[in-house]
């Protein structure tokens, strides 16, 4: 049996948190303005506008955490409860930047629609909402990834039931499971990645990104061909991009991801989940670690998870 590291556990679920928290101020703004305003962002942000303090997150660890929650409080991923989760964080009204897709797909669970049936539908519910948050299921099923293919798509589907949607949340999970298990080897992640979630324009996209590595090019141009939008095909590739681009290096992974503008902190957050499962809780910077929102919650939960997995 692979060998579990609860580090790996605890980096994948608080390097979300932190891209998540690094771009929360950059959401909106292009690339272009970044640069020119800020240069490298290398430190949490206030953000006055949104009501919300350097270090905090939106609605993407939000999500994450209640999968987490779930998965704990019922010992493995549980749609009908994952979709309650959904629906009590809804209720309580702290949503930070929720997306119209999982809006319009919580209004449906509120009014009785089963988790199954309640996931938007259509070419504009190919959005980011189930990958930026699914990172607890790749951890809890790390060791099974027939199962983590299955439940993903259970749980992706409570808000967005596109298949690109889908995709790229299986996408997601599965190179954290492979990082969580010790296995992602960063030459071949996309070529494996690409095989597990089958054609679609996840695939095409992480073969660009593959492609762009391979020449070398520079991540403001790459990012910029590659798409940093709500898009998921955008999202998915522009942060394997930037995981893959530096594996062992987790501040310029999710620096370079959030730096590309526009869903900035959905990129961070998949790419800081993904470094964050590779390089574990030691690889990321002292400061971020004490600096990011609820960082003790989030690591317990992480560390309830892998108890779960280790004991399985």
């Amino acid at each position: 049996m692979t060998e579990l590291n609860p580090s790996r556990f605890s980096g994948c679920l608080l390097g979300l948190a932190i891209g998540d928290a690094l771009g929360m101020p950059l959401e909106g703004m292009r690339a272009s303005t970044i640069r020119r305003r800020l240069g490298r962002v290398r430190e949490f942000m206030d953000a006055p506008w949104r009501m919300l303090k350097a270090g905090q997150w939106t609605d993407d660890t939000k999500m994450m955490l209640c999968h987490a929650r779930s998965i704990l409080e019922r010992k493995g991923v549980d749609v009908e409860d994952t979709a309650h989760k959904f629906v009590e964080w809804f209720e309580s009204g702290d949503w930070r930047g929720i997306g119209n897709s999982t809006y319009q797909s919580i209004q449906r669970l509120r009014a009785g629609v089963r988790p199954g049936e309640s996931g938007a539908r259509g070419e504009m519910a190919a959005g980011n909402g189930a990958a930026m948050r699914i990172a607890p299921v790749g951890l809890v099923d790390c060791l099974d990834l027939e199962r983590l293919h299955r439940e993903v798509r259970e749980v992706s589907v409570i808000t967005h039931a596109n298949p690109e949607a889908v995709a790229g949340a299986q996408a997601v999970a599965f190179a954290v499971a492979l990082a969580t298990r010790g296995d992602l080897d960063p030459p071949s992640l996309i070529a494996e990645t690409v095989r597990f979630i089958g054609p679609c324009a996840v695939s095409e996209r992480l073969l660009l990104a593959e492609r762009f590595l391979a020449e070398g090019m520079e991540p403001e141009e790459a990012l910029a061909r590659l798409g940093t939008s709500g898009y998921v095909v955008e999202t998915v590739a522009s942060a394997f991009f930037c995981f893959l681009r530096t594996p062992g290096d987790f501040e310029e992974t999710v620096s370079r991801a959030v730096e590309g503008g526009l869903d900035a902190d959905t990129t961070g957050a998949v790419a800081g989940a993904i470094s964050g499962a590779f390089n574990g809780l030691e690889g990321i910077p002292e400061r971020w670690r004490q600096g990011v929102e609820a960082a003790r919650e989030i690591i317990e939960l992480a560390e309830g998870i892998y108890g779960l997995v280790s004991r399985n």
